[in-house]
C-alpha cells in the first residue's frame, strides 16, 4: 500500500493539532460522557454570578447529579441544605444555582425556597420540583472560565490566535540547534504553581486570597515562560506544554484576576441570564463589559507570549546571555572558545647594501 510521504513539519504539525482537538474534545465530550452517569442533560456547568460566593465562586465548574425524588433534597439554612440547579420558574432558558433552605407543599405538589449563600433575601418565587435539574455534588475552582471565555467571539480567537502562533513558531523563527546537556525536571516546577494554586481555593476563600493567588500565579508563569525555551531541547514539546498551560490555565486565572480586581462576572458578559450556564459550544453574544474584561486578559498574557518567543527566538539564534543560560541549565559544558593563534610580526625585506650591488662592467 503507497503511503504518501509528508514533509517532516507538516507531519508534526497534524500530530500536534490533532493532540490538541482530541484535548478539546475530551473536555466538552466529557459532559455528554458525565449525562449518562449522573442522570441530568446538564452534569457540569458553569457558575457565572457571584450569588453563592464563597461557597461557589465565580468561573467554578460544578458537577450536577439527578434528583430522583423531591424528598431527597435537604432544604435546611446553610451549610446544610443542599445546592441545586433549577430553571427560574417562568423561564425555559435561565438556570440558577442555589441552596434550598425550605421545602413547601401545595396542589399535591412539592417546592422549595431557595437562596444564594451571598445574597441577603431569597428568592421571590418557591421553585416547583419539576423545575429542579439537579443538585451539585462537588465543584472545580475557576477552571470553567476557560469554556466561558471560548464562548464569546473574541475569546475564541483569542485562543485559536495562541494556537496558531504555537503550530507555526517553526516557520517564523530561526531553525533549531543541536542539542547541548539534558533535561532538569526540576524546571517544571513553575508549571504548577497555577494548579496548586487553582486547587488551594477548594480550601481558601475571598478577595484577598484569591487575587493574591491569582497574581503570584501569574508572576510565576512570566518566570516560566522564559524558562520553558532554555530547559526543552525538543522545542516543539515546550511549546506544547507552555500552550497547554497557557489556554486551560492562564486564561481563567486572568479571567478572575478580572472578576476580583474590576467586579465584572461573566453573568455580565453577555446577555444570558441566569447564575450558571452549561456546557457546550454556542457563541453568545457580547455585552459592552466584555470589553474590559478581554482587555484585561491581553495585559495580562501578552506579556508573557512575548517573554516565551522572544526568549525562544534569542536561544536559536546564539544570542548571549540567552545561549550561556541554556548550556547552564541543562548541565552542559560552557561553550569551548577557539584559542587564539599568536600573531607573528614579518619585518619588512633589507634594503639592499652598496656591496650586495653587482659588480659594473667597465666601458
Amino acid at each position: 500500500m503507497w503511503v504518501p510521504k509528508l514533509d517532516p513539519k507538516l507531519k508534526e504539525l497534524l500530530k500536534y493539532g490533532f493532540a490538541f482537538g482530541v484535548l478539546l474534545m475530551a473536555f466538552f465530550g466529557g459532559s455528554y460522557i458525565l449525562k449518562g452517569l449522573l442522570g441530568t442533560e446538564y452534569p457540569m456547568m458553569v457558575v457565572v454570578s457571584q450569588s453563592m460566593v464563597p461557597t461557589l465562586g465565580v468561573g467554578d465548574y460544578i458537577i450536577v447529579a439527578q434528583v430522583l425524588d423531591a424528598e431527597q433534597i435537604t432544604a435546611a439554612a446553610p451549610p446544610a441544605g443542599e445546592i441545586i440547579v433549577f430553571l427560574r420558574p417562568g423561564s425555559t432558558d435561565e438556570y440558577i444555582v442555589h441552596r434550598a433552605i425550605k421545602r413547601t407543599s401545595s396542589n399535591g405538589g412539592v417546592s422549595y425556597v431557595t437562596k444564594g449563600d451571598n445574597n441577603s433575601f431569597a428568592d421571590g418565587t418557591p421553585v416547583p420540583s419539576e423545575n429542579v435539574i439537579g443538585k451539585v455534588v462537588g465543584h472545580i475552582p475557576i477552571i470553567g472560565y476557560f469554556s466561558l471565555f471560548i464562548k464569546t467571539v473574541r475569546g475564541f480567537g483569542l485562543v485559536i490566535g495562541f494556537m496558531t502562533l504555537a503550530f507555526f513558531i517553526d516557520y517564523i523563527l530561526p531553525a533549531k540547534k543541536p542539542a547541548v546537556g539534558r533535561f532538569p525536571p526540576l524546571a517544571l516546577l513553575p508549571l504548577l504553581v497555577a494548579p496548586l494554586a487553582t486547587a488551594s481555593l477548594w480550601f481558601f476563600s475571598g478577595d484577598v486570597s484569591h487575587f493574591a493567588l491569582d497574581s503570584i500565579s501569574l508572576g510565576v508563569w512570566y518566570f516560566a515562560c522564559l524558562l520553558i525555551p532554555l530547559v526543552f531541547h525538543d522545542d516543539d514539546s515546550g511549546v506544547m506544554i507552555w500552550l497547554y498551560h497557557l489556554v486551560l490555565l492562564m486564561v481563567p486565572i486572568a479571567c478572575d484576576m478580572t472578576w476580583w480586581n474590576d467586579h465584572i462576572t461573566p453573568s455580565m458578559w453577555w446577555y444570558q441570564a441566569g447564575s450558571t450556564v452549561p456546557i457546550n459550544w454556542f457563541l453568545l453574544r457580547e455585552l459592552p463589559a466584555f470589553d474590559t474584561v478581554f482587555n484585561s486578559v491581553l495585559r495580562s498574557l501578552l506579556p508573557g507570549v512575548m517573554i516565551f518567543v522572544v526568549t525562544l527566538y534569542a536561544k536559536r539564534k546564539t544570542w548571549e546571555p540567552f545561549t550561556s543560560l541554556h548550556r547552564r541549565l541543562r548541565g552542559a559544558p560552557p561553550e569551548a572558545k577557539e584559542e587564539a593563534k599568536p600573531i607573528v610580526p614579518t619585518l619588512p625585506d633589507a634594503a639592499p647594501s652598496s656591496n650586495d650591488e653587482p659588480a659594473r662592467e667597465n666601458t
